[in-house]
């Protein structure tokens, strides 16, 4: 019998080898084809130490920071950084001295720090550097929306949502981790990274990637100084609004943050490689020509064609904006139209309906497309494939057969994940009802959503480092359901979105584990106990802020006004209060037929590819192609160019003819550049957040961009 990973044999909809290869070539340029040690220490009384200090260290400073105006997030590199002298510390002056405790011996320092430590503690922090979700709900409900919730309910909430996704990893694993198609790139940079820095004791090893990595991250480091603070400009360099800085259209067209950034071109590492793309080094180049075709199709194709033809009377209000507005096209006030909470129809009739701009409307006319062209793509592409995986994990269950072992290692027990189902089920059950939350089938109802949307959206996201998101499907489905209640609807969205994406999170860093052959059981628990650690340490910090700041989450607060909390108190409102039937059942009704539109899209790419099947039809993939779109209107619009280019000159110009280059340098550098990058950010926000520089390279060059053209 095949083994499931043989079966499924996908990469970004294709079964091609062309990109097939390209994957190949990437993972083997970034995980070396050693022996493993299964007798190296992994998870020892070093990685719980180092683990739980960071993980609170950095639950502490996001947790602390998400309430300022401007917030800052520590991630990974931090750690990945930090923990390697700190291991080393521990290995050198801890005791030797065995242990016995019920008939197991252990030692604090069983020797040499590891590079599986190394590993373990940076999962076990990952967990913290985001806030839990459960936070927003938390600071809305305290000092916005309905009766504020105990220290005790928050961490229910925050355990449940967080600790529910990692239950279905078990039923994922044979799908998304055991093939060697599901390559997950984001992994391939913490793989070189982890393996430069363990280089660094090995000085007769691997000298010239060791000199790049350190000589990159400190030009990298240095540099952010110039864009960051000294001439921000560099950010964004808008060549329309320069060349007609008057001009309305030129603004509109050419301005990065309030327009469609058309020819503005960044020298900044944090736009390139930002939150929104990740790091172009890491993503194959038929994802970045799909990212950057959908892109280039909607903001710079359809948004002007929609604007300049005053669709839904677009022209009287600003191009690309995120803002709301009332029908005279001043800003939308959305206490003028609630009491208590809730909506008042009396006051929402005299006040009048919310209008948006169009730029909004188009993408949420292709938030809904996508959905159902991704449950379209993957039926179609991958549907055989993975009704033959499917048959044989039955089979394999049926008759006792274990899947591919990982080396030497014990796989993680399916009833592991059975029990974390049923404790976190009975925990999410009880305070959604204990704390009016959610009913109980909304509860039920939202882990559907989330099992039967985490293999479609994980598959995209193995083979092309981008998730696709859900928030507002689940947002769209609670407001129809429960019209009126926010508190439903934010809470559908979090057991059905963030359910999802814990599932990928803990799937990715097990996909991480294979690469660097850490015993998967040890991975599991590392990853479980820095969410619980991150949970209480967020919640406390929370709720410590809430209780002792002055005005905290109102401009006289300020600089702990609450910005996050308050966009999602917006958001809440508009699917929540107002809900999609007043909000899109009215002169934005048509949006609702892109979700037709999704389930057709595919199939005549689906035809062509099968009709010529060495054509360019092959790379193309409608999922990646939209993968961005929920990101706008707040995402910059220049992003993506820059992200494009620097794809095409590193995973295809060098990798097609500097090849040899490319394999040993390619995520070194993208490694030590953010690497540099996060450094620099966090010691520049608190040297130089007091630091006022006035000049011409920190002015705004498109000061028309944010007008309406009427």
């Amino acid at each position: 019998m095949s083994s499931p990973a043989s079966s499924v044999k996908l990469l970004a909809g294709d079964t091609l080898q062309a990109d097939r290869s390209e994957a190949q070539l990437m993972v083997d340029s970034a995980v070396p084809d050693d022996v493993d040690d299964p007798d190296m220490p992994s998870l020892t009384f070093r990685v719980l130490v180092l683990g739980i200090v960071f993980t609170c260290g950095l639950a502490f400073t996001n947790a602390y920071y998400w309430f300022r105006d401007n917030p800052i997030a520590l991630g990974i590199p931090v750690v990945q950084l930090l923990s390697l002298p700190a291991g080393w510390l521990l290995a050198k002056f801890l005791p030797t001295h065995k242990f016995r405790f019920c008939g197991i011996s252990w030692t604090m320092n069983p020797g040499p720090f590891t590079i599986k430590e190394h590993v373990l503690i940076s999962v076990f922090a990952n967990a913290s550097t985001s806030t839990v979700y459960a936070l927003e709900i938390v600071v809305v409900r305290r000092f916005w929306i309905g009766a504020p919730l105990s220290f005790g309910a928050g961490v229910l909430l925050s355990l449940t949502s967080q600790l529910l996704g990692y239950s279905f990893c078990g039923l994922f694993h044979r799908f998304l981790v055991e093939p060697s198609t599901m390559v997950w790139p984001s992994t391939l940079v913490d793989v070189s990274l982890f393996r430069t820095l363990q280089a660094a004791i090995k000085p007769v090893q691997q000298q010239n990637t060791n000199r790049i990595f350190w000589l990159v991250m400190l030009a990298s480091f240095a540099w952010y100084f110039v864009p960051g603070w000294i001439f921000p400009t560099l950010t964004m360099l808008p060549i329309l609004c320069f060349a007609a800085p008057n001009n309305i259209i030129a603004n509109q067209l050419g301005d990065g943050y309030n327009g469609l950034g058309m020819l503005a071109v960044s020298l900044d590492w944090s736009t390139i490689s930002s939150s929104y793309t990740g790091s172009p080094l890491a993503t194959p180049w038929f994802a970045a020509c799909n990212l950057f075709g959908g892109f280039a199709i909607m903001m710079w194709i359809i948004t002007p064609i929609a604007y300049y033809s005053n669709a839904w009377d677009a022209r009287s209000l600003p191009i690309y904006t995120s803002d709301l507005f009332t029908t005279n096209g001043s800003i939308y006030d959305v206490e003028m139209v609630l009491q208590n909470g809730r909506l008042d129809p009396a006051a929402y009739e005299a006040y009048g309906p919310m209008r948006m701009s169009v730029q909004f409307l188009i993408m949420y006319g292709l938030c809904f497309m996508g959905i159902t062209c991704l449950i379209s793509h993957v039926v179609l592409f991958h549907g055989t494939d993975l009704w033959r995986t499917a048959c044989s994990v039955y089979q394999d269950v049926r008759h006792g057969i274990r899947g591919p072992a990982e080396g030497a290692y014990n796989q993680v027990p399916i009833y592991w994940y059975g029990v974390l189902f049923v404790g976190t089920l009975a925990m999410g059950l009880a305070g959604c009802q204990g704390y009016d939350l959610l009913p109980w089938y909304g509860f039920l109802l939202a882990i559907a959503i989330a099992v039967l949307l985490t293999l479609p959206v994980g598959l995209i996201e193995a083979v092309s480092n981008f998730q696709y998101g859900l928030g507002v499907i689940t947002e769209l489905i609670a407001g129809y359901i429960w019209p009126g209640e926010p508190t439903y609807n934010s809470s559908f969205k979090m057991f059905g979105y963030i359910t999802m994406r814990q599932t990928l999170l803990l799937t990715r860093d097990q996909k991480l584990g294979r690469y660097m052959r850490l015993p998967p059981r040890n991975l599991f628990i590392c990853q479980i106990a820095g969410t619980v650690v991150a949970a209480l340490v967020q919640l406390g910090v929370a709720f410590w802020l809430m209780d002792s700041v002055p005005d905290i989450c109102t401009p006289e607060g300020a600089p702990f006004t609450c910005r996050k909390g308050r966009l999602f108190y917006a958001t809440m409102t508009i699917w929540g209060v107002l809900g999609p039937q007043r909000q899109f059942g009215g002169k934005y009704s048509a949006l609702y037929w892109m979700f037709l539109a999704g389930l057709a899209l595919p199939v005549p790419v689906w035809l062509l590819r099968r009709r010529f099947p060495r054509s360019f039809w092959r790379h193309i993939n409608l999922p990646v192609a939209m993968t961005l779109v929920g990101y706008f209107p707040n995402m910059p619009t220049h992003n993506v160019a820059m992200f494009t280019l620097f794809c095409f000159i590193f995973n295809f110009v060098l990798l097609r003819y500097r090849h040899a280059w490319w394999h040993q340098y390619n995520f070194v550098l993208t490694a030590a550049l953010d690497t540099g990058l996060a450094i620099s950010g966090i010691i520049g926000y608190f040297a130089l957040q007091s630091v006022n520089i006035s000049w011409w390279g920190t002015q705004k060059h498109c000061p028309l961009s944010s007008l309406p053209i009427d």
